[in-house]
């Protein structure tokens, strides 16, 4: 087969994607280009290349770089959101929610995610949208974890204190995390212990309780 017969041949099976085949093959390629450079990287001609199609046609699809950039931060953020879920739906109590919460969010090759979420803060600042997405994945968060502690509170496990303003304290020391793990800042096996101990202290826990797992258990996740 000629190189142009196989051009024909590989091009072929794209003329027959529907519109929303399409789109969703573009919100793939876009994805995996942000988990590699970084959402701020992601252009209409870088995704062009990878799929072997005209710019013209992505931008036909996708005019707009910024909704997409957003629901492209959107779609990774709500991903590992649903699968924390997941893997704490079965933990027996609080005290092991929130202990693998924290070495889930403190395991080493995370770099990718803390990056989606410094580049979705970074690209909120100056575009509506994505900025709106940004507010609502801190909302579902900070609901998630004021839910366990509501849950540990009532079980006896964790001291009378405010969920609410709990999880606030506990997403804003996961934010910090995210900036620290993605420059590589102090020592990362302390990572866990880091996160652990003000959680310790706030819900009224003996110090180690919450840092029994460190972030190695996570590291071939």
């Amino acid at each position: 087969m000629t190189d142009e017969q196989q051009e024909k041949s590989a091009a072929s099976p794209r003329r027959r994607l529907s519109s929303e085949q399409r789109r969703e093959q573009i919100l793939n390629t876009a994805e995996a280009q942000v988990l590699r450079s970084g959402l701020q990287h992601l252009t209409h001609r870088g995704i062009a290349s990878e799929l072997g199609v005209t710019h013209a046609l992505v931008v036909h699809y996708e005019p707009d770089m910024g909704a997409l950039r957003a629901r492209v931060c959107e779609s990774l953020l709500l991903a590992e959101y649903d699968e924390t879920c997941a893997r704490l739906a079965s933990v027996p109590d609080a005290v092991a929610g929130v202990r693998e919460l924290i070495a889930l969010m403190s395991r080493p090759g995370r770099e990718e995610m803390a990056a989606v979420w410094l580049d979705g803060w970074s690209l909120g600042r100056r575009h509506g949208p994505a900025a709106e997405v940004m507010r609502q994945m801190m909302d579902r968060w900070q609901g998630f974890v004021a839910e366990l502690v509501s849950r540990g509170i009532a079980a006896g496990e964790f001291a009378d204190v405010d969920a609410q303003a709990c999880a606030w304290e506990a997403i804003a020391l996961l934010d910090g995390l995210n900036a620290h793990t993605l420059v590589g800042y102090g020592d990362r096996s302390h990572y866990t212990e880091r996160v652990a101990a003000p959680m310790e202290a706030r819900l009224g826990l003996p110090h180690g309780t919450l840092a029994l797992q460190n972030s190695t258990h996570y590291a071939a996740h």
